[in-house]
């Protein structure tokens, strides 16, 4: 295809993904029960927050970062407060940084974010937790690479009890949990296993219970809950009004703390529903045979349990906007050809 018309096609193609995303997440915080901030975080130096992670050291502590076009810094949030309490400069160099993972004393910094799903230089940087304190630190870096090549990531979690860390690619569909353990990272690149497909659209973040016993995963719309035995989804809630629901993180292990990117930015505690009966079949669990191409259409992430006719109404007519501008883009493309050729024939 054209280059140009390649960039056509994407620019097309993301206009109907936020018709599909703002129509959710309007018809989503319609819906959503009132809540009030746990705290807001005001500092003018954390606008663009895309990683949170709290302290299992250091009661009441969490730690944010900013994400692409900004300074290598981790802010040591004090959630009684919203204060940055401790800023820690990283020696390195990030990119897009977009989710943050805290376990046994190491936080990870996952530069990974990929919107144009083109980068060759993702990487996982491992530094000590900061503390409240500013200081100056080095970081280990590990490039890392994803099995089906690159694509967009906004989730890291740390599985506890184990070396086991896995993201979560970022998709409209058919999104992947894909693992490594911390024993295959080193200075040269290490790739992604695919653990699980199929999960829900557009994950923003992502993490693990305490205990290990669910995951949290987030959207710009609602928070799922997933069991990470099988990856099967058991809960999903609609989140109450956020700019841009970009970090979740637990506190307890029925708790999370949700927040946005944005200026004056809020961080609010829910508490998760009692897991039902599970929503739907497990993902699509990856096995040890070579990665091929799925050989059926990927399974949409089931609906929240409490979700209506207009909801559904709602979502259907965001999908229909989506192959409407998709349709557009055909029909556009057929008659610049049809032209084009006219004019080849009228030049001979």
């Amino acid at each position: 295809m054209n280059p140009r018309h390649t960039r056509q096609l994407m620019f097309v193609l993301l206009t109907a993904l936020m018709l599909v995303v703002v129509a959710a997440a309007l018809l989503d915080r319609a819906e959503a029960t009132p809540s009030q901030p746990r705290v807001t975080i005001s500092d003018p130096r954390v606008t663009e927050s895309s990683g949170l992670a709290v302290s299992t050291d250091e009661p009441g502590l969490a730690y944010t970062v900013n994400d692409s076009g900004n300074a290598a810094e981790v802010f040591a949030i004090d959630l009684a407060s919203g204060d940055v309490v401790g800023v820690t400069t990283v020696r390195a160099q990030f990119r897009d940084v977009e989710a943050l993972a805290l376990r046994d004393g190491t936080l990870w910094i996952a530069d990974v974010g990929d919107n144009r799903a083109e980068r060759d230089d993702t990487a996982l940087y491992a530094i000590d937790e900061p503390g409240r304190r500013t200081a100056t630190v080095g970081a280990e870096r590990h490039p890392v690479r994803l099995p089906g090549g690159p694509a967009d990531v906004e989730a890291l979690l740390a599985a506890p009890d184990s070396d086991e860390l896995v993201v979560v690619t970022k998709a409209l569909a058919g999104a992947e949990a894909l693992s490594v353990r911390e024993s295959e990272l080193g200075r040269e690149p290490a790739t992604f296993t695919r653990v699980a497909t199929d999960l829900p659209a557009l994950v923003t973040d992502g993490a693990f219970s305490p205990d290990g016993s669910r995951v949290a995963l987030l959207s710009y719309g609602a928070l799922w809950t997933v069991d990470p035995a099988d990856w099967s989804i058991v809960g999903s809630q609609s989140l109450p009004p956020l700019r841009q629901a970009e970090t979740v993180a637990f506190t307890a292990d029925d708790t999370v703390v949700v927040g946005s990117e944005g200026e004056d930015s809020p961080l609010v505690t829910l508490t998760l529903d009692p897991e039902p009966a599970s929503l739907g079949s497990p993902a699509t669990v990856a096995t040890d045979q070579p990665a091929t191409e799925p050989t059926t259409e990927p399974t949409a992430a089931p609906a929240p349990a409490d979700e209506g006719d207009g909801s559904r109404a709602i979502r259907l007519g965001g999908v229909g906007l989506a192959g409407v501008a998709v349709g557009a883009l055909a029909a556009w493309r057929l008659r610049s050809r049809t032209r084009s050729a006219g004019s080849r024939r009228a030049i001979r």
